[in-house]
């Protein structure tokens, strides 16, 4: 039973640093290591935001170029329109002048 009360009471005091307070030095060491990994966060922090620049600024070059190619598309897209009605009406004027011109002249 000896034995056992001197073995608990040996384990509580190799415990009873554990339970000790934070020193000053203790906290320095701790507001270094956060400052330390806080600089390490903003640093990466800011080599992304970088980065996300630099998409965007691409992403915006895309859009702008899909925007005129839409624009082109559409361009092309009335002028086939018109040349279709267009080429019809010429046709049809040639026709007319080549009638004319075949048919023979009274006089």
């Amino acid at each position: 039973m000896k034995t056992i009360l001197l073995l608990s009471i040996l384990f509580c005091a190799i415990t009873m640093p554990t339970l000790g307070e934070l020193t000053a030095a203790d906290l320095d060491k701790i507001r270094l290591i956060v400052n330390d990994s806080e600089k390490r966060v903003k640093a990466e922090i800011a080599i992304i935001h970088r980065k996300i620049e630099g998409l965007d600024t691409r992403l915006r070059t895309v859009e702008t170029g899909v925007a005129e190619l839409q624009g082109r598309s559409i361009g092309f897209g009335v002028l086939r329109d018109w040349i279709v009605p267009t080429c019809a009406v010429g046709a049809f004027i040639i026709s007319i002048f080549a009638l004319v011109k075949a048919q023979p002249k009274q006089t």
